[in-house]
């Protein structure tokens, strides 16, 4: 009889260690698979698992106890925690994701549509189509700018993001532009009195530089899209769209020798103005270029010349 009873405890002994060994494997089995789909960015996933039951009762005066078993798993800055008991296998994790009744379920947060705007820009100042047209024959080309000392540079401190989804969007903000034309030739410009751009031929001695210099207040309307990478965060985004600025002031700078000059007067630089403008980047890095509808100087007041810029971006 002492043998027959120590048989049947043995083997009472074996099936409780195979049901939980398998129970354990069945969770472990569920949370991996949960873990693979979160990680290939799947929004949401249910998985069915079928674990066998884990009871065991001990026979203590007449009453059956039911034991739960718990385990605590860290990864990362996630607290997991996985509690066994009878029929159920629950699993809470901290950060929103709850399995309960051998189901899981992942809710995943979507990342919202974000501009590139905000930022600074850095591009250099060009001078197409320039026409003197209106000026007498022999008048010197003075408004041939040196593009390689000819800058454009932008603060673009506010953006505003309206997304159409998660990756399509219209942007629009506010920034700062400050524009230098460095000229080639030994000239400036100043205006006469008929209120006419007219070149100044700059003293002799050793030339440094001449410069216009230009500040507006842009504001843009983009449309951009992004396309995604599944691996990581990280963006590639196309924006095109229009551009407008206020000139918030103007000067003339040269210099010869150890001399410098400066004036601030007016130079019939167009008070407002508008263009074409894309931008196309990966992540927070891109390059942009800008095309405006609207002259250097006012009509009548100048030569025709359109500005033209292409630069790099970095979006904040």
């Amino acid at each position: 009889m002492k043998t027959l009873t120590l048989s049947i405890l043995f083997l009472l002994l074996a099936f409780f260690v195979y049901a939980q060994v398998d129970t354990v494997q069945a969770t472990n089995n569920s949370f991996q698979q949960l873990i693979d789909e979160e990680e290939s960015g799947v929004d949401t996933v249910m998985i069915e698992s079928e674990s066998e039951t884990a009871k065991t009762e001990a026979v203590l005066g007449g009453k059956s106890e039911t034991k739960k078993d718990t385990m605590h798993v860290r990864i990362g800055n996630q607290n997991i925690e996985i509690v066994t008991s009878d029929n159920n296998t629950k699993i809470k994790i901290e950060d929103g994701v709850d399995v309960s009744s051998n189901k899981i379920s992942i809710k995943k947060r979507r990342r919202k549509f974000d501009g590139h705007w905000d930022g600074i820009d850095f591009g250099v100042n060009m001078l197409r189509d320039v026409d003197y047209s209106a000026y007498p024959e022999g008048t010197p080309a003075f408004m041939d700018v040196r593009l390689e000392k000819s800058f454009e540079f932008n603060i673009n401190i506010f953006e505003y993001s309206f997304g159409f989804g998660q990756y399509v969007g219209l942007v629009t903000g506010l920034g700062f532009n400050f524009n230098d034309y460095k000229f080639k030739n030994r000239y400036s410009i100043r205006k006469d009195d008929a209120g006419l751009i007219q070149p100044i031929e700059l003293p002799e001695g050793d030339f440094k530089k001449s410069k216009l210099s230009t500040s507006y207040l842009t504001a843009p309307l983009l449309f951009e899209f992004q396309i995604p990478d599944n691996r990581h965060e990280d963006r590639l985004y196309v924006a095109v769209g229009v551009i407008g600025g206020l000139k918030l002031g103007e000067h003339t700078k040269y210099k010869i020798g150890n001399e410098k000059w400066k004036d601030k007067g007016d130079y019939g630089i167009a008070p407002v103005r508008w263009g074409y403008t894309a931008r196309i980047g990966f992540d927070d890095f891109g390059i942009y270029g800008t095309y405006y509808n609207t002259r250097l100087f006012e009509d009548g007041v100048g030569p025709a010349a359109t500005p033209v810029t292409i630069g790099l971006s970095l979006a904040f």
